[in-house]
Parts: C-alpha cells; sequence; structure tokens
C-alpha cells in the first residue's frame, strides 16, 4: 500500500517554473458561499496597470496546501504578467491553512469534499460572479498541471477560454489506465478491487490511496480529451517521454484523438528526455525555458486565435 500511495502522490503532483513574480504582490483574498452553505476561498491578484485586461486562472495539483502559499504557483506568475490571477481554492481549504504535510494533514471536510468535478463547479461560480467586471476585458486563459491539467479540460466547454495549457497531465487516458501503468502487476490487482469499490461507493469518504472514494469515483473512468474536444478553444499540452507519474503514452493519446476527429485546436510540444519537472538525463532543469515558450504560445494564440487545419490542397502546395 505504501508504493501505491507514492506512486498517487507522484502521479497527482503538480509542479510550476520558478520564475519572477510580474503581478501586484497582494493578492485580494476573497470568501464567496457555495450554494451547500459552505465557504468557497479565492485570491483575485491584479496588475499594476489601469485599464481592462484579461482573466488568467492558475489551476494547482493535487494537495490541500493553499494555493495562496504554493510558493511555486506564486513564482509561475510570471506567464500571466499584464492579467488578473486567480486562484481558488479546493473545498475545505481556507487561505490560513498550514498542512505540514499536504497530502496527508488535511482536513475531513477537504477529504470528504474534494473532487475534480467540484474544483470545476467552484471555479465556475466564481468566473460567473466575476463577469461584467469593470477591469476584465473578456479575455481568459486557463492553466493547470496534474490533476489541475484535468480540471482545465472539464473547464474548457463551460468556460470557451482563449486558450488553454495542461502541462504534465496526459489527459489521453482515464487515470484507472495511468494508475495501472504506474504499480507492479500484484499491485495492479488491489487496483482493481479498490476502483470497482469506489464506482460502487461514489459519495464514500473513505480514503485509498490518499484520497477518498468519491474522489476516486469521480476520476476513474473519465478521459480528458473527452471534454477537451468538446470546447473549440486553442489548447496547449506539454509532455516529457520520461515522465513516470503522466505516461507520454496519455500525451500522445490525446493528441491522436485531436487527429482522429480531424481538429486542429491542439498544440503538442514533446520534450525527449525530459520528466514531469522538465528536467532531462543529465540532471538539468529546463522548466524556465519552456514556461517563457509558453508564455510566447500564449500571447500568439490570444493575437491568432486556434490554429486551422490545413487542406490537403494547401499541403500539397
Amino acid at each position: 500500500m505504501g508504493f501505491l500511495k507514492s506512486a498517487f502522490i507522484t502521479a497527482t503532483g503538480f509542479l510550476l517554473a520558478t520564475l519572477h513574480i510580474g503581478v501586484s504582490a497582494e493578492p485580494l483574498l476573497k470568501v464567496s458561499k457555495r450554494p451547500d452553505g459552505s465557504a468557497l476561498y479565492w485570491s483575485l491578484e491584479q496588475p499594476s496597470n489601469n485599464g481592462k485586461y484579461g482573466l488568467f486562472l492558475i489551476a494547482q495539483g493535487s494537495g490541500c496546501l493553499p494555493a495562496v502559499k504554493n510558493t511555486t504557483i506564486q513564482q509561475a506568475k510570471e506567464m500571466a504578467a499584464g492579467y488578473a490571477v486567480l486562484l481558488v481554492e479546493k473545498y475545505g481549504v481556507t487561505h490560513s491553512d498550514s498542512p505540514e504535510e499536504q497530502f496527508k494533514d488535511c482536513s475531513k471536510v477537504y477529504v470528504a469534499n474534494h473532487t475534480v468535478e467540484q474544483r470545476a463547479v467552484d471555479v465556475e461560480q466564481i468566473i460567473e460572479e466575476l463577469r461584467g467586471a469593470d477591469w476584465w476585458n473578456g479575455k481568459l486563459v486557463l492553466f493547470g498541471g496534474s490533476e489541475g491539467g484535468a480540471l482545465v479540460a472539464r473547464l474548457a466547454p463551460r468556460l470557451n477560454p482563449d486558450a488553454a495549457v495542461v502541462f504534465s497531465s496526459g489527459l489521453g487516458q482515464s487515470f484507472a489506465q495511468v494508475l495501472k501503468s504506474l504499480v507492479p502487476p500484484h499491485v495492479a490487482k488491489e487496483v482493481d478491487v479498490k476502483l470497482a469499490y469506489a464506482r460502487a461507493n461514489p459519495e464514500s469518504a473513505e480514503v485509498w490511496g490518499g484520497n477518498s472514494m468519491r474522489w476516486w469515483a469521480d476520476v476513474v473512468d473519465q478521459v480528458p480529451v473527452n471534454d477537451l474536444l468538446k470546447s473549440h478553444a486553442p489548447v496547449l499540452l506539454i509532455q516529457g517521454t520520461e515522465d513516470k507519474s503522466a505516461p507520454v503514452s496519455s500525451s500522445r493519446a490525446t493528441r491522436d484523438a485531436y487527429a482522429s476527429a480531424g481538429r486542429c485546436e491542439l498544440t503538442y510540444w514533446e520534450y525527449p528526455g525530459y520528466d514531469h519537472y522538465m528536467t532531462d538525463t543529465d540532471g538539468v532543469n529546463h522548466r524556465k525555458a519552456v514556461f517563457t515558450r509558453i508564455t510566447g504560445w500564449i500571447k500568439s494564440t490570444l493575437l491568432n486565435g486556434a490554429p486551422r487545419c490545413i487542406s490537403d490542397a494547401e499541403k500539397r502546395d
């Protein structure tokens, strides 16, 4: 079981590049109410320039550390220079939480209620609250990795962003397929049993592999690329071939799903020899360069829109 939990934490971990902050230093800490009456914590960090600007959602990965205290997320805001940066905390997470271990020291409320779908509903609620703000020019960018990438996939057809970026998340296979590929054969049998139990008990707060059965039931059979394909948003997918958390086969399946559907909105960057953290086989980390390139893609995409499909005649020319 220890191996499974370690594999799970690795599979759902989230890393953002080490970059300088390019927006205002003090976010506005907000609290809204969900329909069930619970508190929904979020923050908005607006640029220092006046006038109108876009909204940039950064979706963190797994764990119960507040996004506002995640130093790597803070550093990643360089990509959002000139945007208002939105962070939405997970169910049961407050701005003041300080878990010693973000995968273990989580509240019972978090464990019982946290799912990717709940995150999607929460983001939708906050986006709706922000619509009509005098500073928002209507442009929306979504960014997420690992679990955050699955969240971006669910949000794409609901929010119709101007650009969506998914980092080290795969998306082309169900989580059941991905997880079984990460564990040895004798553990794979336990995976089958536990996932069957989660399917049969989708509201259970019982914990396995670091998350509730409710969380597992929500993700086990979802193939996130199917959500992406419901949207016509431009999507950038970044993948390292040596990623042991989000297998390259899953990202290639996402690429192939777009091709099979005759769709051209997906831009796919595959980095040979890079792992989940954009570190090469010599131990050299390339995250800063990758994130700088992402920034350029976002700027170009917002100017030019999604790539269009090239006809056979154009290819022959």
